[in-house]
């Protein structure tokens, strides 16, 4: 076939996982390939991540404006319930383990791609990403902005923790923590939203005894502390 384009190596290595690529490149002991296919690998999941980002996003702006906040709170905690249910029931449940629940926690976050700065002290361990990897990049792109811009919730309700003006995909935080409280009581992670959001970073604060998190975070969302 003269008017090919590939040859059948060509076609193969085209096939292969990165990661497979990466680890070939170790194994020869090539370590600047394996740096430039690493930087690859980073580059093909940010890619990936950033599109069912947007996705999400654009999906959640068009509920918000056709059928309202009322619907947007509904799709949104029963959205977030399928996939944060089942990584809260997932975590080591006994008091004991919850050093290994925060490190499992901060393992996954490190699916956005950007540093965390973790700090404790004698109540809690709070978490921040440097910057945010979603909701922070989201505004910090302009996504917001311009004639194509995602959803804005103007209302302050418990959606908004109470904040006007706010961008609808970090409305999912409201969700985790609401959903967790139906299910378990209380929430496992609870988010204080930047004074400037994308310019100043989110945090997230896991409390070392749930009995412990402040009724505020309780009364933010339109609930009582038990």
């Amino acid at each position: 076939m003269a008017d090919r384009f590939f040859s059948d190596d060509e076609l193969r290595e085209m096939g292969k996982r990165t990661v497979d690529r990466l680890t070939e490149a170790i194994d020869d002991g090539d370590g600047e390939k394996a740096k430039k296919i690493a930087k690859r690998m980073y580059n093909e999941f940010l890619g990936m991540h950033d599109l069912y980002r947007n996705w999400i996003t654009a999906t959640l702006s068009e509920v918000a404006r056709r059928y309202g906040d009322e619907a947007l709170d509904e799709v949104m905690v029963e959205g977030v319930r399928a996939w944060w249910k089942p990584i809260v029931e997932s975590l080591p449940k006994d008091p004991e383990s919850m050093p290994a629940r925060i490190k499992m926690f901060a393992a996954g976050l490190q699916g956005h791609l950007q540093p965390l700065e973790v700090t404790e002290d004698d109540e809690k361990v709070e978490i921040k990403m440097c910057p945010c990897g979603s909701g922070g990049r989201l505004i910090m792109e302009g996504k917001y902005e311009g004639e194509d811009a995602f959803h804005t919730i103007e209302k302050p309700q418990p959606l908004t923790y109470g904040r006007p003006d706010y961008p609808i995909y970090c409305a999912h935080e409201y969700a985790m923590e609401r959903v967790d409280i139906e299910e378990n009581g209380r929430p496992f992670v609870v988010v204080e939203p930047a004074a400037r959001l994308g310019r100043d970073y989110c945090s997230l604060i896991v409390y070392k005894d749930p009995d412990k998190i402040p009724e505020k975070y309780y009364e933010r969302i339109g609930l009582k502390k038990p």
